[in-house]
């Protein structure tokens, strides 16, 4: 194939992925309320959208999982990784392990995590849903890591033990700092899983608890699909590809570094 033709194979390829998510973002800025029709260009759907006391618990809740299910996969990745990279815990087969979260569908992990708290007992809300996001990204958070880790010289550890540095010291001075871009790398990634979330969320959540993603699919599948449900979505795709960038700047950063 010529080059020509190639280009229009891409430009194919990136209109079909592309063109729904700039479908959507024009259409939040519609005066009118139904998509059906176009009538002009207003911002007033997003200042209603800050009005509405659902949307903003909706918020407020999903902000709150993916920050705490952020924090917990960063540190539980850090540990999992540093062991593997310093001792070689398991070995291989932990490894594997790893790769099992990252590699099975969504739905029945998600019902077996459902199962499980209904087997012990669990009441359905923000805490099974925290866990049930925790449970998915502690994998991605550890694979993140380990990269990162993998490339620590182990003589600078070495190094810093025969001048005194000892347990928390010696992370905390010296491992940490050099990992800290796949610790940020890590915290970005699990908090935007985490964000957008729906399978899980679905699966584990309880009455009264709601986040964006849910509210979004709970109003579409009334047929809501409005103009203000619109805006909801361009404000997650925004938030979700402003950190998505980031995350992409801290990767590339990383590896020219090596």
């Amino acid at each position: 194939m010529h080059k020509f033709a190639w280009l229009i194979v891409i430009a194919i390829i990136v209109a079909f992925l592309y063109t729904p998510i700039a479908i959507t973002v024009f259409y939040s800025f519609n005066e009118s309320k139904y998509m059906t029709e176009f009538t002009g260009f207003t911002l007033k759907w997003y200042k209603q959208l800050f009005s509405n006391e659902r949307v903003l618990e909706a918020l407020k809740n999903s902000l709150e999982v993916a920050i705490a299910s952020s924090a917990i996969s960063t540190i539980l990745g850090f540990m999992l990784g540093y062991a593997m990279h310093r001792y070689r815990v398991f070995g291989d087969k932990f490894e594997s392990l790893m790769y099992l979260p990252v590699v099975i569908p969504e739905v029945p992990e998600a019902v077996s995590i459902m199962i499980f708290f209904y087997i012990l007992g669990f009441q359905f809300g923000w805490i099974t849903v925290l866990i049930g996001h925790t449970a998915f990204n502690i994998s991605f958070a550890y694979l993140t890591i380990r990269s990162q880790l993998y490339n620590i010289n182990q003589n600078i550890e070495k190094a810093a033990r025969i001048l005194g540095a000892k347990g928390l010291d010696l992370a905390r001075k010296i491992v940490i700092p050099l990992a800290s871009p796949g610790l940020l790398a890590s915290a970005l990634m699990t908090f935007i899983l985490s964000f957008n979330n729906f399978v899980k969320t679905a699966f584990t959540t309880g009455p009264g608890f709601e986040t964006l993603p849910l509210l979004i699919w709970k109003n579409a599948v009334r047929g809501r699909a409005t103009t203000e449900l619109n805006a909801l979505a361009t404000i997650l795709l925004v938030l979700s590809l402003s950190l998505s960038i980031i995350y992409t700047k801290i990767v590339f950063i990383e590896k020219r570094s090596k």
